[in-house]
């Protein structure tokens, strides 16, 4: 068992060593957030605060927005659906400081 053990257990190791290739026409995606009917009017700082929070809990390494759109919804409400693109995610340059350690499990 302990001869099996050792080398899978470097191979895991080392896989995460393998950069990964970005292509940003395939990289970008979405989230939104509900808001009450306001229009035409820009999303407020609350709405843009929760898409921040959504954001920040899918990408580790920060994101850029590349598109925002708002929609209208049932019940006489919109929908502020913002698309954007996480930053790009290398082990070699990964801040282990400034981040969650739940996330590497």
């Amino acid at each position: 068992m302990g001869r099996f053990l050792y080398p899978a257990v470097l191979m895991v190791l080392l896989s995460g060593c393998v950069g990964i290739a970005s292509d940003p026409a395939r990289d970008e995606f979405g989230l939104s957030t509900a808001r009450a009917d306001a229009g035409t009017a820009a999303p407020g700082d609350t709405d843009a605060a929760k898409l921040a929070w959504k954001a920040s809990q899918i990408c580790v390494r920060d994101y850029a927005q590349t598109k925002q759109d708002i929609e209208p919804a049932e019940a006489s409400k919109q929908m502020i659906d913002m698309k954007l693109r996480c930053g790009h995610y290398d082990r070699m340059d990964f801040d282990y400081v400034h981040i969650s350690w739940s996330n590497l499990l």
